[in-house]
């Protein structure tokens, strides 16, 4: 079924029509919520509360991206709000490790990766990056959302999500290299 039937139904109070939303969808927020949260039972409850938000939010929906990319912002948004209020900044990243290293170091690290590269290093960097600029870098690298959805998602301009995406990468990048040479000195 079309997006714009799924839309319209939404907007009219169809259940069927949240139904398919559902199973066009579920998988993906769930993913996102749990990269960002790293707790599946935390995971779950956004991707419940975030459906439960669907029926209402929907008529704010002004239509300017896609159903999916509308869903990654409230997601994102509701994985913000549970991050602050428990104050509790997890790591991203456990799987797809190869796909971040790729996009957020691999251009200009040393020539390949290090012989001695520990994924570790790569969690622990990622770490150090707020809750919002891992997850912009998961959606980029790893669900390969354009800048343009990003930008909506986080409801700031284009050139600001490459910047962030930009300075998130070289931070990583010069993270492992200094914790790389810290280790080869001792």
């Amino acid at each position: 079924m079309s997006e714009k039937v799924i839309l319209n139904g939404l907007q009219k109070g169809r259940r069927e029509a949240l139904g398919l939303l559902w199973q066009a969808h579920s998988s993906h927020v769930l993913n996102l919520a749990f990269r960002m949260l790293k707790d599946r039972d935390q995971a779950e409850d956004t991707l419940m509360d975030v459906f439960v938000q669907v029926p209402s939010a929907i008529q704010k929906f002004r239509g300017e991206s896609s159903l999916g990319t509308w869903l990654f912002r409230l997601t994102v948004n509701a994985c913000l709000m549970k991050l602050r209020a428990e104050k509790r900044h997890s790591e991203l990243e456990d799987k797809n490790l190869e796909t971040i290293v790729e996009n957020a170091i691999g251009h200009g690290f040393e020539p390949e990766m290090p012989a001695n590269f520990d994924p570790e290093l790569l969690e622990k960097s990622l770490g150090e990056l707020s809750a919002e600029t891992r997850s912009m870098l998961w959606l980029k690298d790893a669900e390969d959302l354009d800048v343009k959805d990003l930008a909506e998602i986080y409801g700031m301009p284009e050139g600001t999500v490459k910047a962030r995406l930009s300075r998130a990468r070289h931070f990583v990048k010069d993270y492992i290299k200094e914790k790389l040479n810290h280790a080869k000195r001792n």
